[in-house]
């Protein structure tokens, strides 16, 4: 009789468990995956993205939003922190070329932005440039040089981490400049976002 009871009580034990572990693991919210592609071609703008809302999105006063996370202009980039908004943001280069081997985002070492130039008219030679709010840190995902028959432009392939506005995880590949009409400055981005905001970035 003791015997039967020990057994029962551990039978019952046991679904409890599996119920509450599939329960937690239906809980579970995963991380967002995706490839966008930003037309950033416009020389006069930025255009910004959000992790949270998975979107583009507009933004009238980038310095004092907190609806944008990462910002384009050609081949610029900023991020919702430092000199350029009120965010909890930051940019860290892995120097990792592969986007599946970097699982782990560290929880401190986060660049913030400073000034960088960009140009914003190429109507006049030389063309007109502004110094204004970006990451520098990101700005090494490409490079150029002029060629004998125009620019000639490298990726970095670096994997970089970034925190987002509200202080979350994600990890970019910024994996192109050009759509598929050769156009400049449509910047093809692969992304994971962590929206549970811990460094599980897999």
């Amino acid at each position: 009789m003791k015997r039967t009871s020990l057994l029962l009580i551990t039978v019952l034990f046991s679904a409890v468990y599996l119920f509450t572990a599939c329960e937690e693991e239906d809980n579970i919210i995963p991380a967002t995956v995706g490839t966008i592609t930003v037309d950033a071609s416009d020389y006069s703008s930025w255009v910004y993205f959000s992790f949270k809302d998975d979107t583009v999105v507009t933004v009238t006063d980038f310095e004092n939003s907190t609806d944008w996370d990462i910002g384009f202009h050609r081949s610029d980039l900023r991020l919702n922190c430092g000199m350029s908004g009120t965010g909890l943001g930051g940019s860290y280069a892995t120097g990792i070329t592969n986007f599946d081997e970097v699982i782990t985002a560290p929880e401190t070492g986060y660049s913030l932005n400073d000034m960088i130039e960009i140009a914003t008219d190429i109507s006049t030679f030389p063309p007109g440039m502004e110094t204004v709010p970006g990451d520098t840190i990101l700005a090494n995902w490409i490079s150029f040089e002029i060629g004998a028959s125009g620019p000639e432009y490298t990726y970095s392939n670096e994997i970089f981490i970034i925190k987002t506005a509200d202080g979350k995880y994600a990890k970019i590949w910024l994996k192109d400049y050009f759509n598929d009409e050769a156009q400049g400055g449509h910047i093809t981005m692969k992304y994971l976002y962590q929206t549970e905001g811990n460094t599980k970035l897999d």
